[in-house]
């Protein structure tokens, strides 16, 4: 016998509740770091300093079980840590651990950072064939990104904002799965895709800008030229269609329309201010195709398995 209807509201009124009590309760009492308003972050910044050493040390491990190279050329190691250390030192958070990893796979054009302050810089980022960056100034420009989104606390607030409508979709899912109804759960399954694909995405970009405003800044009052900062971007607008469709690659993590480079240009000269003031101009012009040759042992290809029952080239599955 089937059970009586459980009215949708009693499920997602508890859930929603929690979900508030969290959201504001937690939230309200922090202050950004980066602008002094007040903004919802549910985390501490003891807690993200534990996610995100979590987090590093898993894709780390990840890294060294497919025999990819870490930190193991140290001219290339030194030169990240060395702009790591110039940029952190003008940050906003300026008792966090920052740390640079050195990845040595010359195909994965990308640089990212988690939460707490860990950073890893692909060698790709400068590959002459399909990189983002060509000078000393161009990587502490993608360099000072990633310390910005650290500072702005992007990653920790994305995770705030995502609790409540998650938490009512899931509780829509779980309503209509007791009620077997298969249709809504369907509909709150594909509702959710949508959230994190497509609202989530609408604040990631609005984060991206202001890490590149921000970042631009900090590598500034550094020292380094802020006029390399649109530069970049503007070679990531043009990237071409393969390139953006690699996996891992910052084409395809960041947006790539021109939007950025405009902002960036319209405040430059506010930066250049800041880079006029820094105490120590550095040497930001070299090249890093000029560095030593790489120490970099490649990383093993592991041989295909031969296949049993091999298909024609032309079969696509």
């Amino acid at each position: 016998m089937k059970q009586p209807a459980t009215p949708i509201l009693t499920i997602l009124r508890p859930l929603a509740l929690a979900a508030v009590l969290l959201t504001l309760g937690a939230g309200c009492a922090t202050t950004d770091y980066v602008t002094g308003k007040r903004t919802q972050n549910m985390y501490t910044l003891a807690d993200e300093i534990q996610l995100g050493r979590s987090a590093y040390l898993e894709t780390r491990n990840t890294l060294q079980k497919t025999d990819t190279p870490i930190n193991q050329d140290p001219a290339r190691v030194a030169l990240i840590r060395e702009i790591t250390t110039n940029i952190a030192a003008v940050a906003h958070i300026t008792n966090l651990t920052y740390e640079t990893t050195f990845v040595g796979d010359p195909d994965i054009v990308n640089a990212y950072a988690f939460p707490g302050g860990h950073m890893m810089v692909f060698e790709g980022l400068w590959n002459e064939t399909n990189g983002l960056v060509q000078t000393v100034d161009e990587l502490a420009a993608v360099i000072g990104h990633e310390i910005a989104h650290v500072n702005c606390r992007h990653s920790t607030e994305a995770m705030t904002r995502q609790m409540l409508p998650n938490l009512l979709l899931a509780g829509g899912m779980i309503w209509a799965e007791i009620e077997e109804k298969e249709d809504l759960q369907l509909l709150f399954g594909g509702l959710m895709v949508v959230h994190n694909g497509l609202v989530v995405t609408k604040y990631s970009r609005k984060d991206e800008l202001e890490a590149d405003r921000v970042g631009m800044f900090y590598m500034a009052q550094a020292g380094y030229d802020p006029a390399a900062a649109p530069r970049v971007w503007e070679r990531l607008s043009q990237a071409r269609p393969t390139q953006a469709s690699q996996p891992l690659s910052i084409f395809s993590t960041h947006p790539r329309d021109t939007l950025r480079a405009q902002e960036l240009r319209k405040h430059l000269p506010a930066a250049r201010a800041r880079y006029e003031a820094a105490p120590v101009k550095r040497d930001g012009t070299r090249r890093l195709s000029d560095l030593p040759p790489t120490t970099t042992p490649q990383k093993t290809k592991s041989k295909p398995k031969p296949k049993s029952n091999p298909q024609p080239k032309h079969y696509k599955n």
